[in-house]
């Protein structure tokens, strides 16, 4: 899975960038980051399905809105789509959305490609109750030394599921358009 690579373009076509996860978390700072690792593959999973075959995908036509805006996932985004500075990111808001819950937020991703839209949603299970919470122990400012190691701990975890599963095992997808 680590493989993977996203091509996109832009300047009408006049600069092509590869990206790979290893870019990402480059990008990003951490390795083994769950949210940025599952932002990278979900990416990668929808514009394969949006973008016109034969055509490499344009910048300028990808958006990406979450109920989960987390430091990976909005790396991840940034990187591979310029959606955070060109303004085509999205925090959802979680109410009505059929998604697992995250540290804060839901589990849940729209990719845009021009008019065409992936719904996706992550299935249950991926995220464990004790994940959650030493996740919103630890952004909360509130966990002792024991619980930070915990919960630096548990961080590979979700790293590890979305690098090493079929996509389609994982996700919920629905494309609109």
């Amino acid at each position: 899975m680590l493989n993977e690579k996203i091509k996109v373009t832009e300047n009408e076509g006049k600069t092509v960038t590869v990206l790979t996860l290893e870019d990402c978390e480059k990008y990003h700072g951490l390795k083994r980051c769950g949210g940025l690792a599952l932002c990278f593959r979900v990416m990668k999973f929808a514009l394969d399905r949006l973008v016109p075959e034969g055509e490499t995908a344009r910048r300028k036509l990808i958006t990406f809105k979450t109920a989960f805006d987390g430091p990976g996932i909005t790396d991840s985004a940034e990187l591979v789509g310029r959606c955070v500075t060109r303004r085509r990111f999205m925090a959802l808001p979680t109410d009505g959305l059929e998604a697992p819950e995250c540290i804060w937020g839901k589990l849940y991703f729209e990719v845009g490609y021009g008019r065409r839209l992936m719904k996706i949603s992550v299935r249950d299970g991926i995220i464990s109750p004790e994940f959650l919470a030493a996740g919103r122990k630890f952004y909360s400012g509130t966990a002792t030394p024991q619980e930070t190691e915990t919960w630096i701990g548990f961080k590979g975890k979700p790293y590890d599921a979305v690098v090493n599963s079929k996509l389609e095992d994982i996700l919920k997808t629905e494309i609109v358009g």
